[in-house]
């Protein structure tokens, strides 16, 4: 069952050199164009070879955004949840 992705476990797994530990775990992986910019694959980072790699063999896809208010929606979601844990981590 393909799943989407932001950055960061795309990024952290491709440089420790465990990205392929996703596409085991959920076959295929889907980003939006957005995400493809910030992993920057076009240029030599750490893990940018595993990235152009995964993307090459097809497993990782860009896809577009269909419902742009949806994704505003979540983003404002997962901010206010992001604000939530910090302050309950902060009173701990």
């Amino acid at each position: 069952m393909p799943v989407i992705s932001n950055t960061s476990p795309l990024l952290n797994l491709a440089i420790i050199d465990q990205l392929d530990l996703l596409r085991q775990q959920f076959g295929e992986i889907l980003i939006p164009k957005a995400v493809l910019e910030e992993l920057r694959v076009e240029e030599m980072l750490p893990g940018s070879d595993h990235l152009r790699e995964a993307l090459v063999a097809g497993w990782l896809q860009v896809r577009k955004v269909n419902n742009p208010s949806l994704v505003q929606l979540l983003l404002h979601i997962l901010h206010f949840s992001n604000i939530f844990n910090f302050c309950r981590v902060a009173i701990l």
